[in-house]
């Protein structure tokens, strides 16, 4: 599973044992929405959770790359390059889902998304 964003779902992940892949981007787009709505002391406390998780933090590689530029393509630039690179991590990574609330992710027919409320903590 690809986790995105969310501090309980990751913690759940965790506690559950459960394999959990965190893309790079994710840590970026986290860090950014937490400083502007929280403030920088309560994004770096929430960016060090998620860094020292215990879920494996994927960078965006080569094949990654490369299958964010083809399924930019396919679905004709509707899907922003961050969600495009988020999803090549999770087929790259052969995650089974994404956790995430962000709609891009039911239009991208390669991989599945459930909403974080459908994940049982």
């Amino acid at each position: 599973m690809i986790v995105a964003l969310d501090i309980p779902v990751i913690r759940s992940c965790r506690r559950l044992g459960n394999r959990g892949l965190i893309p790079v981007i994710v840590l970026a787009e986290f860090y950014a929405l937490a400083r502007k709505k929280a403030g920088r002391d309560a994004a770096q406390k929430y960016f060090s959770e998620m860094e020292l998780s215990g879920l494996d933090i994927i960078p965006v590689n080569i094949p990654a790359a490369k299958q964010a530029g083809i399924l930019r393509a396919k679905y004709q630039e509707k899907v922003p390059w961050g969600d495009c690179l988020i999803a090549a991590a999770a087929i790259e990574g052969r995650a089974e889902y994404i956790v995430t609330e962000d709609p891009h992710f039911t239009t991208i027919k390669e991989i599945k998304a459930r909403r974080t409320s459908e994940i049982q903590v």
